[in-house]
């Protein structure tokens, strides 16, 4: 219908818009926040840029519940002010029509954040922090192990030079465990001499121990085996070496993040912080469309007594409520162990129920927005 797509179009041009701006502010106190490091080993203003850059479509997934939020009421409400929604209803458009032309546009966003999420944010935040630590490490304090060990990435596995070792890694976890590792002892002409494997290892002040262990060493044209519960492997693989090559559970996709939680619970680890976070991603779709129904009951009723920067504060004062509740909340209910679903849906269902009642509740209809003008024309 030609009505649901100018609205949608308002709403889409509303939301670029807010976003274009949360993340321009975002990148720019990202960009004062990294001066301090400029000029650390390589790391100069190309590799600064270049960071910001590959660090756009994670601020984008950030703030876009935030934008829609924004966008939403910024266009709407301009809509408002115009009497084009008062015509529309004068017309005999229903509030269900316009509701469902808001819907429609809340889900496009939301499905766009959530590909966005699986698809591009990952690589995006990985390659951004490979390239700021890769130009910062000759002068860091990692230089000397950095020196010695060095790493590269290959399909789905880890390869790294740890001195005359060469080191596989199928899967390095967010907590520094290692699942599916071989490590190949060299001599000095690079000819194997050992093979270690190892089903899995966690991360210990210079090295790993290795759990289900199998050993192969090559003797006088021959092999012998030997199979050990756990070894201990002393390497240059320091902590903080890992740490540049670990992957942020947030910014994983939600196909890794399902076999790292496989992982923790075959090994009997604590999951319930990932856990959250893997349910965060899956109802973060919800949220923007959330927003989006949220912002529909403060255009209606009496906005043409409102202005621009009435809804833009509304709006901001609605996110961060929004953020705040939903940290509240968050660790309210980890430190009460409820489960990790019911954490993080509960800010989501708090944030509906509210829509709804502003939406339908008797003699609602903009009466939000009368309370915070009243409330700042004090």
């Amino acid at each position: 219908m030609i009505i649901n797509r100018y609205i949608q179009r308002s709403i889409y041009l509303g939301t670029v818009g807010a976003l274009l701006l949360l993340v321009i502010l975002a990148l720019f106190f990202t960009f004062v926040s990294e001066l301090n490091d400029l000029g650390d080993g390589d790391y100069g203003i190309w590799q600064l840029l270049e960071y910001l850059a590959l660090s756009v479509p994670g601020k984008v997934v950030e703030f876009l519940p935030l934008a829609v939020l924004l966008g939403s009421m910024l266009s709407l409400g301009s809509m408002a002010s115009n009497s084009e929604l008062i015509a529309m209803q004068a017309s005999g458009v229903t509030l269900w029509r316009m509701l469902g032309g808001v819907l429609q546009a809340a889900l496009l966003i939301a499905l766009v954040s959530f590909l966005l999420a699986e698809w591009i944010v990952p690589d995006t935040e990985l390659n951004a922090r490979k390239i700021k630590n890769e130009s910062r490490q000759a002068s860091s304090s990692l230089e000397r192990g950095l020196q010695q060990s060095s790493s590269l990435e290959v399909g789905q596995g880890l390869w790294l030079k740890d001195e005359t070792k060469v080191v596989h890694v199928s899967q390095l976890m967010p907590n520094g465990h290692a699942i599916n590792i071989k490590i190949y002892h060299l001599d000095e002409l690079g000819r194997m001499q050992k093979m270690i494997r190892a089903e899995r290892a966690q991360p210990l002040d210079g090295g790993w121990e290795l759990h289900e262990v199998s050993q192969t060493t090559l003797v006088d044209g021959g092999s012998s085996s030997q199979q050990f519960v756990s070894l201990i492997y002393p390497g240059n693989l320091s902590h903080e070496l890992l740490q540049i090559l670990l992957v942020d559970p947030r910014h994983m996709s939600s196909r890794d993040l399902i076999a790292y939680l496989e992982f923790l619970d075959n090994n009997r680890l604590d999951a319930n912080v990932e856990r959250l976070v893997f349910w965060e991603k899956m109802f973060a779709p919800l949220t923007i469309i959330i927003m989006c129904l949220l912002a529909f009951p403060f255009v209606m009723g009496s906005q043409r007594q409102s202005n621009t920067g009435q809804r833009l504060l509304i709006g901001i004062l609605l996110g961060l409520s929004f953020v705040v509740i939903y940290r509240v909340l968050t660790q309210l209910g980890t430190q009460l162990g409820a489960p990790p679903i019911a954490v993080a849906l509960m800010p989501n269902l708090l944030f509906f129920a509210i829509a709804i009642y502003l939406l339908f509740g008797r003699g609602a209809q903009g009466r939000g927005l009368d309370l915070l003008r009243r409330f700042f024309r004090r």
